[in-house]
């Protein structure tokens, strides 16, 4: 009974799949995103692009894996793209703290804390598009920044699930490529790892050669919704293996609010059975999630029950560390840390 349910279970998890990914895929090289000016997204800039500034104080978004902000580290959320962005562009980490961001207009999850409403996920407000179209329009929003005095260096996808579409987050960096902003742009992904596999499974051998050339340029930032043992959980450690395999730049991350530490653990192993430098990359962020409220949804996470309560998730994340690896949490900037 246990493996039959688990079997309907994981059948359905494949199905959402492959409705969202129907959704993303318009055919002849077209791509489905949200229109973002018919949405209530801040600083919505065209129906393309809305901008984002990852670190903020006054959000309690801060790069704690440097020193200067590692005595935050259970406190504030890991906010640490402008820093991999310094990393690979050059410059100090604050010249690169806004991102441009695009959302693919389908997702198979529907997570109640998520920010973004479920009809966007469904296809809602969507729009044909193309890479090119996208890059044209991100250097138009970069150029009028720069006469701002404002630096744009970091295009980031986000959706909805960007991995429904790998083959366009190719082809986005091609084009950016082509036009030679490679040295002074960089691609950002945020992912639920659960559709790469099937979207990567319906490539072409050309498209997964091309994917596999750019994806060690590709930092992929991925949020891990399922806990192992729950349903979802088998798609998304199938993803992040093949993450892993293709060659991106992976960064992980939990809200861990309600993980206990039974669930840390078996996280722990699962991490370091895929490659052992993901425990030492994972964001475990102090998620006290207020979306759901937002949005009519269930009410937002509570913390843990099987954790003692003054131990937050990521000093709880710290013990694991310390008892298995004498490591400490952030004890370094994530994208110094090999995966391998």
């Amino acid at each position: 009974m246990v493996a039959e349910i688990s079997a309907r279970g994981e059948k359905a998890a494949l199905a959402a799949v492959r409705k969202a990914h129907e959704i993303v895929h318009a055919g002849r090289g077209q791509h489905r995103i949200t229109d973002l000016t018919k949405t209530s997204f801040e600083d919505v800039r065209s129906s393309y692009f809305r901008l984002f500034v990852p670190v903020k104080s006054e959000r309690m978004r801060l790069p704690t894996s440097l020193p200067e902000f590692s005595e935050f580290r259970h406190h504030a959320a890991l906010s640490d793209s402008p820093v991999t962005a310094a990393a690979t562009l050059g410059g100090h980490w604050s010249e690169h703290n806004l991102a441009a961001i695009t959302h693919v207009a389908a997702c198979n999850f529907r997570c109640s804390y998520c920010y973004v409403d479920y009809r966007l996920l469904a296809g809602d407000h969507a729009r044909r598009t193309t890479a090119g179209e996208i890059v044209t329009n991100f250097v138009d929003i970069r150029r009028r920044l720069a006469e701002d005095g404002q630096w744009l260096s970091i295009l980031r996808v986000s959706g909805g699930e960007p991995l429904l579409a790998p083959d366009l987050i190719t082809e986005v960096h091609q084009e950016l490529d082509r036009r030679g902003l490679l040295d002074s742009c960089m691609v950002k992904v945020e992912s639920n790892l659960s559709a790469l596999p099937y979207s990567y499974g319906r490539l072409d051998r050309n498209s997964r050669a091309a994917l596999r050339d750019v994806s060690p340029q590709i930092t992929l930032h991925a949020t891990l919704h399922a806990k192992p043992g729950e349903r979802d959980w088998p798609l998304v450690r199938q993803g992040l293996a093949l993450a892993v395999d293709l060659g991106m730049d992976v960064y992980p991350a939990i809200g861990g609010a309600d993980w206990t530490m039974a669930d840390m653990r078996a996280l722990f192993d699962a991490l370091q059975s895929v490659a052992r430098g993901l425990v030492h990359r994972l964001a475990v962020r102090p998620f006290n999630l207020s979306y759901a409220e937002r949005h009519g949804r269930r009410p937002a996470l509570k913390e843990a029950a099987g954790r003692p309560p003054s131990l937050s998730a990521s000093a709880a994340w710290e013990v694991l560390l310390q008892e298995r690896t004498g490591d400490f949490y952030l004890a370094r900037p994530r994208h110094v840390i090999g995966l391998r």
